[in-house]
């Protein structure tokens, strides 16, 4: 393979070099450098040079016999020469038998933009510096000394000379692994005790159970409100639901074809003057009616006065001129049972002095019964829409009601309004179909102000300054009944009380404390503890941390009757 030599000038500085080594178009560059060539006496150099080789992808070879540069290139693990005949080989740091003398003022520690730590040699002392022959006689003279050459010597390459940097150099991993378990032992004894001490306090407080009863008044005007007197504004709340319900119709109506015909009205009058018979008149016969089609006119039929005597009717009703005329009727409802034969008798009618007869029967009545709605199908399935759905009902209405309103669950009422029957009353329901009622329905309930209510019990429970209610259960009004004057009630409910101990009393009375401390001085701070749990987050916290989000306080009461 071919190599490439590089000469380096006197005057050369690194950067000359540098430029020189990567413009080289070989793999293989031999650095030949003057004598004294004080450029390459400096382990920096040395390194830029190794460095910048690698970076090009070419192998640098040091072509000289100088044995500073061959000390500086053994650290550096760059292969030296003798002359470019010579292999090259890495030399032997050990082995090369070189005394340096480098004072701490001429070695300084420098790190390269890599983050790697460099040692820069500024100055090498005469005796290893100004010529090879010096070092050759250095050199022979440890031989003749005994040390063959492979005398160790401690050389001021960097830090490298102070034992725990030298070792930390020489096990970077190990030194990394245990920097890295010393910041973490860091880190949990900071989390141990700064930030995981927390205590969680029970405090057992002995309360009793007390019952409360007392009337109340309400108001639907807000301003004649007075909490203190126990007169309460009453507030309504309303739910409009339009309710439908499907009911059997048992009705029953004959629909068929009416029968008619026609009927004789007569009469016997001294004179001959006409007489009107008016549309809808009736006429009965065995339980049967027909009334007349259109009004009509009874007249005299032309016989002379003389001869008006009876006119051969056995039926007359009396002596006179006969007035007489045929009346068109139709019966009364349909049915077959209104075909009747003519008849001469047994017919009636409201009108006075009239006789009536048939000589012609009654044809064309047919029957079709068809199941109809009635009154009574109606009443029936109104009683049922007054209870249906009522409970659903009821649960909307309580939904619209805000949390802090009291429910007087005794003064709910459901309006039924006018019900219209489909179909409507009298007409006809199909076969194998139902009529269906629809009804609008309002719910009503009264609400009152919890808040008051409770201030209002509260106020009546006259209990000591230091003492409180924990607890109450929901207040409701028994017996409440309308007056001439509003509403009344009883309100009633019953609540637990005991000594005052809030949370934020705890806290200031613990924090910071030692455990047993804290214990002590909440018995000893608050009447009515039963008992009192302090709870460590771990084994080895033994006190209070001071941060009073770190502390949690839990009060039970001990309910006494």
């Amino acid at each position: 393979m071919n190599k490439d030599v590089i000469y380096i000038e006197p005057e050369d500085d690194i950067t000359d070099i540098i430029t020189k080594l990567e413009g080289s178009k070989e793999k293989i560059v031999a650095l030949v450098p003057p004598k004294k060539a004080s450029v390459l006496r400096s382990i920096v150099n040395i390194k830029l040079i190794t460095k910048a080789a690698a970076g090009a992808e070419k192998t640098v070879v040091l072509v000289t016999t100088d044995p500073s540069i061959i000390k500086l290139a053994a650290a550096t693990h760059l292969p030296v020469t003798k002359n470019l005949q010579s292999a090259p080989a890495v030399p032997d740091a050990e082995d090369l038998a070189v005394e340096e003398t480098v004072s701490k003022e001429e070695v300084v520690a420098k790190t390269d933009k890599d983050g790697e730590e460099e040692i820069t040699v500024e100055d090498i002392s005469e005796e290893t510096t100004e010529d090879a022959e010096s070092s050759d006689e250095e050199k022979s003279d440890d031989k003749k000394s005994g040390n063959d050459g492979k005398k160790k010597k401690e050389h001021a390459v960097g830090a490298s000379k102070i034992p725990p940097i030298k070792w930390i150099q020489e096990h970077k991993k190990l030194s990394i692994a245990c920097g890295i378990g010393g910041v973490l032992l860091v880190l949990i004894l900071i989390w141990a005790f700064a930030i995981a001490p927390a205590a969680t306090i029970t405090v057992n407080v002995r309360t009793t159970t007390s019952n409360f009863s007392e009337n109340v008044t309400f108001t639907d005007k807000l301003a004649d409100e007075n909490v203190s007197e126990g007169k309460f504004y009453l507030e309504e709340k309303k739910l409009e639901t339009k309710t439908e319900i499907a009911f059997e119709a048992t009705g029953s109506k004959n629909i068929g074809e009416k029968a008619s015909g026609e009927v004789i009205v007569y009469a016997y009058f001294r004179s001959k003057s006409a007489v009107g018979i008016n549309a809808g008149t009736t006429f009965t016969i065995s339980g049967l009616s027909y009334t007349s089609n259109a009004d009509a006119t009874l007249s005299w039929n032309g016989t002379d006065q003389s001869e008006c005597e009876n006119n051969g009717q056995a039926s007359a009703i009396t002596s006179g001129c006969l007035i007489a005329g045929r009346i068109a009727v139709t019966a009364t409802a349909p049915g077959a049972n209104y075909n009747i034969a003519a008849s001469s008798t047994g017919w009636s009618t409201p009108a006075a002095s009239v006789g009536v007869y048939s000589d012609k029967a009654m044809t064309g009545g047919t029957d079709k019964i068809v199941t109809v709605v009635q009154q009574s199908d109606i009443n029936v399935a109104l009683e049922k829409v007054e209870t249906t759905n009522e409970t659903e009902s009821k649960e909307r209405l309580l939904e619209s009601v805000d949390d802090d309103e009291f429910v007087i669950e005794s003064s709910f009422r459901r309006k039924v309004g006018d019900a219209v029957s489909t179909p409507a009353l009298g007409e006809v329901v199909e076969n194998g179909k139902k009529a269906t009622l629809s009804v609008i329905t309002t719910d009503s309930i009264y609400v009152v102000d919890e808040t008051k209510v409770k201030e209002f019990i509260s106020e009546k429970a006259k209990l000591a300054d230091n003492y409180k209610i924990y607890s109450m259960n929901d207040p409701f009004i028994e017996n409440f009944t309308s007056t001439e004057s509003g509403y009344v009630g009883k309100l009633k409910t019953s609540y637990i009380s005991g000594p005052k101990i809030t949370e934020n009393d705890v806290v200031e009375t613990v924090r910071g404390k030692g455990l047993g401390t804290a214990q002590h001085d909440l018995k000893d701070g608050f009447d009515g503890i039963s008992s009192i749990t302090i709870d460590p987050s771990f084994p080895w916290v033994t006190s209070i941390p001071n941060d009073a989000n770190k502390i949690t306080v839990i009060i039970n009461v001990d309910e006494q009757k």
